[in-house]
C-alpha cells in the first residue's frame, strides 16, 4: 500500500475527511492510550483522557503548524490533558478536604437544621469554585484559605497589589453571580 504525502493527509484531516482522521486515530491511539495508562495508572481514566486528546486535536487541528509530526503533537496534547487532569484533581481534593473540615467544625456546634443548611451551602460553593479557572481559584485560596494579605499575595504572584485586589474583587463578583444562579 502506497503512503500518501504528509501534506495531503493534513489537508484531508483539516477538511474533516473521516477516513483521514480514522487513519490518524488507528496509527496513534494505542501509543496515546499506553502513555495515559502509564501516567494515570487507571485504565478507565486513561481511556477518557485519550478520547479527550483526540477530541481536542480535531477541534484545534488548524493550530497544528506541522513543525513536528502529528504523532508528536498528539503526544504533547495528551501530556497537557494529563497535567490539566492532575491539577483539577488536586484542586478538587484540596477544596473537598477544606469543606469537610469547615462542615465538621460547624456541625459540631449547631443543630440539625443548621447542619442541613451548611451542607447545602458548602455543596453550592464547592460547585461554583470548581468552575473557576486555576488562576482565579488560586487567588481565593491564597487569601481566604491560606490567610495571606493582598501584599503577600502580590509577592507570591509577582503582580502589583492593586492588580491582585482588583482580580480578587472580580472573582468574588463572578462567584457571587454563580451562587445566585444556583439558588
Amino acid at each position: 500500500m502506497r503512503r500518501r504525502p504528509r501534506r495531503q493527509n493534513l489537508k484531508d484531516i483539516r477538511e474533516g475527511q473521516r477516513q483521514a482522521r480514522e487513519a490518524v486515530v488507528c496509527q496513534n491511539y494505542k501509543a496515546i492510550y499506553r502513555l495515559m495508562t502509564y501516567l494515570t495508572g487507571d485504565a478507565n481514566l486513561a481511556e477518557d483522557l485519550t478520547q479527550e486528546t483526540f477530541a481536542y486535536a480535531w477541534a484545534n487541528i488548524d493550530k497544528f503548524k506541522g513543525r513536528a509530526s502529528l504523532k508528536t503533537w498528539l503526544h504533547r496534547i495528551a501530556y497537557n490533558k494529563f497535567i490539566d487532569f492532575r491539577r483539577s484533581f488536586k484542586r478538587q481534593a484540596a477544596l473537598t478536604d477544606n469543606l469537610k473540615l469547615q462542615q465538621r467544625d460547624t456541625v459540631e456546634s449547631s443543630g440539625p437544621l443548621s447542619r442541613v443548611i451548611v451542607d447545602e451551602h458548602s455543596r453550592l460553593l464547592y460547585e461554583a469554585m470548581c468552575e473557576l479557572r486555576l488562576s482565579e481559584y488560586l487567588l481565593l485560596v491564597l487569601h481566604y484559605i491560606q490567610g495571606l494579605s493582598y501584599r503577600e499575595m502580590a509577592r507570591v504572584l509577582d503582580e502589583p497589589v492593586g492588580t491582585v485586589k482588583c482580580r480578587t474583587s472580580g472573582i468574588l463578583k463572578k462567584l457571587r453571580a454563580s451562587l445566585i444562579g444556583r439558588i
